[in-house]
């Protein structure tokens, strides 16, 4: 409470001194576009927690408020034109702001999309190819829904993921610590995601459901696109990018793979959708220099990160976005706060140079320690 308290008096004070700042004429955010960031669109924010990382969602009528928010203050655009601008260096005459979704789930068209439709505001869409149409969840999802009931459940996570990497001939990760802090599922999949690549977290993933299986109707509300919800919204003019192939945090991976994941999930989305694909957003925010050389190897022009870092050889595949959430813009009486709002569009609350994922050129191991 102390701190929403504390965040609340300092998008106030924020905001008025900005007001002012913008009144005398010094302000220069017409030049720089404020991308959005959301993934999974929920009725009922609620009941959707109990399974999913709950920073991953935001109810319809939450984004409705966002985006009304939005509309007084800034003109929307589409990535395409963001991608104009930045190319050209030609200032916006308006602040303008744009909308994308990530990761490709089925409620950002069921839910999100009439909204986005009825009210004529341009988003963008990145897609995990691989998965379109499976109706089988991502691979973070299934960990943090399997972690989660095994841990509600009575189980100790710690152990039981060291007896999983242990039968798999792992070494242990140092989870101890973790079991006497809050949110213990979202923290220990954190340390699996920070040193495991893709295909040994499918293995861990696969000792840890023996014993807690995904029930269906958690997988149902996790489902990814159809192809026919992408081409629908494709024909009606929201941007489809890529999010490759399977979700690979790519700075987890190989270059090869990286190269691969990247270039096949372009030509899959080309081929569906009989357009060039120019517009790609990196799994959890996450690049370095061998990634970006990949994703301009690999023939995308504008790429999108979470956070403020920048690759000042390629600017335009590391275009920053602001991720928000349900509860990003609350006060502290649990309300949508206008200044809360203003202090994300305007970047009050991000420190500047500072990103919790390592984008140098060699990851930084031990990320979970950190955690700790």
């Amino acid at each position: 409470m102390l701190r929403a308290i504390g965040k609340t008096c300092f998008a106030c004070a924020y905001t008025l001194t900005d007001q002012v700042r913008r009144l005398a004429g010094s302000s220069n955010t017409q030049r720089v576009p404020f991308i959005v960031c959301y993934h999974r669109v929920v009725d009922n924010f609620k009941h959707a927690r109990r399974n999913t990382i709950p920073a991953m969602l935001i109810s319809t009528s939450m984004l409705e408020q966002h985006l009304d928010w939005l509309a007084k203050r800034f003109t929307f655009v589409s990535l395409d034109e963001v991608g104009s601008h930045l190319a050209t260096r030609r200032p916006f005459k308006k602040p303008a702001a744009a909308i994308t979704f990530d990761d490709g789930y089925s409620d950002v068209f069921l839910n999100a999309y009439p909204l986005l439709k009825r009210k004529g505001i341009p988003a963008a869409v990145f897609v995990v190819t691989g998965l379109v149409g499976t109706g089988q969840p991502q691979v973070f999802d299934r960990l943090y829904s399997t972690l989660r009931h095994l841990h509600s459940n009575g189980r100790h996570l710690a152990h039981s993921v060291s007896y999983a990497l242990q039968s798999l001939g792992m070494n242990n990760l140092p989870l101890e610590g973790l079991e006497a802090k809050d949110h213990v599922p979202f923290r220990v999949m954190t340390a699996l995601l920070n040193t495991f690549p893709q295909n040994t977290l499918e293995k861990v993933i696969a000792r840890l459901e023996a014993g807690d299986p995904c029930r269906t109707d958690r997988c149902e509300e996790m489902a990814p696109l159809t192809w026919d919800m992408i081409q629908t919204m494709h024909r009606d003019g929201i941007t489809i990018g890529s999010h490759t192939q399977s979700h690979r945090l790519l700075t987890k991976e190989s270059a090869d793979v990286a190269l691969s994941e990247l270039s096949e999930s372009r030509r899959i989305l080309q081929q569906r959708l009989g357009a060039p694909i120019e517009h790609f957003a990196y799994p959890d925010g996450r690049f370095n220099p061998m990634v970006t050389q990949a994703v301009n190897t690999a023939g995308y022009r504008y790429a999108y990160g979470i956070c403020r870092s920048r690759d000042e050889k390629l600017p335009l595949l590391t275009i920053p976005r602001k991720v928000l959430w349900e509860r990003s813009c609350l006060n502290a009486f649990g309300q949508f706060s206008s200044v809360i709002m203003n202090c994300h569009a305007y970047g009050a609350f991000d420190t500047k140079g500072h990103c919790e994922h390592d984008h140098s050129p060699m990851m930084q191991e031990g990320m979970h320690a950190k955690l700790a």
